[in-house]
């Protein structure tokens, strides 16, 4: 096995440089310790300015997780009903030939798009996770397209239609931020590693305000923070525009010069925003928003980080819209330290195209929302869905309206093939069972949505057992089949040179080699980051305010404000507005295996709450609506407000008597990119052996 990234010591030992593979916006560089061709040791990469000192909790004890002794290490064909878990080890070369022969016969009897390609997000690598892998074996094949929609899109469209991209500005340069809105994002927590940058900003004056309806962890660390309504980001947004103009304190100059729409956007948006109608609207102390519009009229610059928990709901993709005008009516987006920042995603500019090779699609075929699973295998008919192929992905656990994931996957005539680390909720339903490799033992090529830096990812042991890499399953599928395209046969390392081998500047000079010999490289953009400071990256080449894009999409000419289906609204059924929040001890619901049940479900009320329902703390209740229920222990907090309930996401229904939230969760789409809305869903909750009234 190559080894460019490692280091000896002596020939004993040696340590390699790697990058963590999960769905966090930190994306950090490890350093994995061997000795004697074992990994003793992971630590955090101190070389690396983002990651710096330490690894996250959760992740520091990746390797132990690799070991788990309840890992799979070999094929297994389903021999129980659908759901029972029940299975019998097999020969890779048994479930390859089942696979291909399954594959075969659903095009030849319903053609390509009858095959869903579903990966998620388990690892977010360019090569063995959602972006890459499998892609150029189904593009091939004419499958229908995976639309990986569950996580962000709302907020990434949203932004499109104002900067032209959500990468606003490098995270890094919070430092240099007088005053840091941290809206919606829980950073200590969920991006921990931005954190001492923003402690650095508040060592040099800055005030930090954090706008969410938790009392969070980074809340508590705050200067000021305001627990507004779920959902209703974008109405509080629009009166601290409306206040800044009352104050005299917009940009005038910059307005004028440097946007498109102002005055109309101006006329047409804001007037209804008065500090006592949007008090009653965010559920605020008027004084709150008038405080904060006081610290943004006389506290330049001011830096925004914002977060994917913010636009999931009906309104989400408008939120995003909306809040990213604030800089450019402070002007702010021309200040070092100013501007907004929703993900650093779009900078990297890796060549997808060669890397997934679209062009290899006989003809054009659909493409299938990942949150619409659900929808997918129980409704569609042009053709129906007759063979899954779910890869990183736990969707029994993650995905909405778990009760309608359960009785598609169930379907008897669906043929599922689970590729897996653990045996999840969702390989309960797999007719094959396959073993991939975990990132130690794998070659990947990371990017993040926090920070600049592209990294690689070396492996540093052979995989266990009978585990392969995804991409060398799809190799051996592609050859199972009979298939002579040789791009379905290029190896690991060559697929890297592909997506690396882009005309835009941002990956001049960056090669594997480079890559391999460091671990990292940042991005070629300028230094500081400021990527509006020009131009922006719209039609017009400014600011946004009247899009006639947005307009022409049917969402409307302006930013507005779109309130949430369920969640903001006020009620007298009962009915609790419901959040899934991260769990802190899981990763979606990567390393819920590690509980086995025992980290139990929790829902958390308000004190005025519990007690309006006749609950008891510590008790267990019932949480439900007519989408679904689960039971969890009933906790006690004033960190949020009356009215609303919280639960962490991620963990397995298989270890809570069938169910977890996402049984309560609407499969249906936010405003903008067919986004999932997790934080719009109201709930009713009692004793749990009290019936529904």
């Amino acid at each position: 096995m190559a080894d460019h990234a490692a280091q000896t010591v002596h020939p004993a030992q040696r340590s390699v440089i790697g990058a963590c593979p999960l769905d966090c916006p930190d994306g950090c560089s490890w350093v994995v310790d061997l000795e004697d061709g074992q990994p003793i040791k992971l630590r955090a990469n101190r070389d690396h300015p983002f990651t710096g000192k330490s690894l996250c909790s959760k992740t520091s004890k990746y390797l132990e997780y690799t070991a788990h002794p309840d890992r799979l290490m070999y094929p297994m064909r389903r021999t129980g009903p659908k759901g029972s878990g029940l299975f019998e080890r097999i020969s890779w070369d048994e479930a390859l030939d089942e696979i291909a022969a399954n594959l075969q016969t659903t095009i030849k009897q319903f053609g390509g798009e009858a095959i869903w390609p579903y990966a998620g997000s388990g690892t977010v690598g360019w090569i063995q996770g959602i972006i890459g892998s499998g892609k150029r074996l189904f593009h091939h094949l004419g499958a229908s397209q995976h639309d990986p929609n569950i996580c962000s899109v709302a907020g990434h469209v949203g932004m499109r239609y104002t900067t032209g991209s959500a990468a606003g500005m490098d995270p890094e340069d919070l430092v240099h931020s007088k005053l840091i809105l941290l809206w919606g994002t829980n950073t200590t927590v969920t991006n921990q590693h931005l954190w001492p940058f923003i402690k650095t900003a508040r060592e040099n004056g800055a005030v930090i305000i954090v706008i969410d309806p938790i009392r969070t962890a980074t809340a508590k660390h705050a200067d000021i923070h305001l627990p507004l309504k779920p959902g209703t980001d974008a109405a509080l947004a629009l009166a601290l525009m409306r206040q800044l103009v009352e104050l005299g304190a917009e940009d005038q100059a910059y307005l004028a010069e440097r946007t498109l729409g102002w005055e109309a956007f101006r006329a047409n948006e804001l007037e209804e925003y008065t500090i006592a109608h949007t008090a009653k609207i965010c559920g605020l102390p008027e004084a709150s928003i008038m405080d904060l519009a006081h610290l943004m009229a006389t506290r330049r610059p001011t830096g925004i980080r914002t977060a994917m928990g913010m636009q999931r709901h009906q309104g989400g993709g408008q939120a995003s819209r909306v809040l990213s005008c604030l800089p450019a009516v402070t002007g702010d987006f021309q200040r070092l330290g100013g501007g907004i920042c929703y993900s650093t995603g779009p900078t990297y500019q890796l060549n997808k195209d060669a890397l997934q090779r679209p062009d290899l699609q006989p003809y054009e075929t659909r493409s299938l929302a990942m949150t619409r699973l659900g929808q997918g295998l129980l409704d569609l008919d042009d053709p129906p869905i007759k063979t899954l192929i779910i890869w990183a992905a736990n969707p029994m656990v993650s995905n909405p309206d778990q009760g309608r994931i359960r009785k598609g996957l169930s379907r008897e005539d669906l043929f599922t093939v689970v590729i897996e680390n653990f045996h999840t909720d969702t390989v309960d339903y797999a007719d094959l069972v396959l073993p991939g490799t975990m990132q130690t033992e794998h070659a990947d090529l990371h990017d993040s949505f926090s920070h600049l830096y592209l990294q690689w990812n070396e492996p540093v042991v052979a995989p266990p057992g009978d585990c392969r890499r995804h991409t060398e399953i799809f190799r051996q599928l592609a050859k199972r089949m009979g298939l002579d395209e040789p791009a379905l046969y290029a190896s690991d390392e060559d697929m890297a040179r592909d997506a690396l081998a882009s005309e835009h500047p941002a990956l001049d000079g960056i090669t594997l080699e480079q890559l391999r010999e460091r671990g990292w490289a940042r991005l070629n953009w300028p230094k500081p980051y400021q990527p509006f400071l020009e131009e922006f990256f719209t039609p017009s080449l400014k600011f946004e305010f009247q899009s006639e894009r947005a307009e022409a999409d049917g969402l409307g000419r302006f930013p507005h404000y779109t309130p949430p289906l369920e969640a903001a609204t006020d009620v007298s059924d009962g009915s609790l507005a419901l959040l899934s929040p991260g769990n802190k001890q899981l990763l979606n619901s990567v390393y819920a295996v590690k509980s086995n049940g025992s980290d139990a479900v929790t829902v958390t009320l308000h004190p005025e709450d519990i007690k309006k329902r006749g609950l008891t703390p510590d008790s267990r209740v019932r949480v439900w609506n007519d989408r679904g229920e689960f039971g969890a222990l009933l906790l006690e907090s004033e960190a949020i407000r009356p009215g609303m309930a919280l639960s962490p996401k991620g963990l397995w229904p298989k270890f809570n008597a069938g169910a977890s939230i996402n049984a309560t969760v609407a499969e249906r789409d936010a405003d903008m990119g067919r986004g999932a809305v997790y934080h719009d869903n109201r709930v009713f909750i009692a004793r749990a052996n009290q019936e529904e009234a």
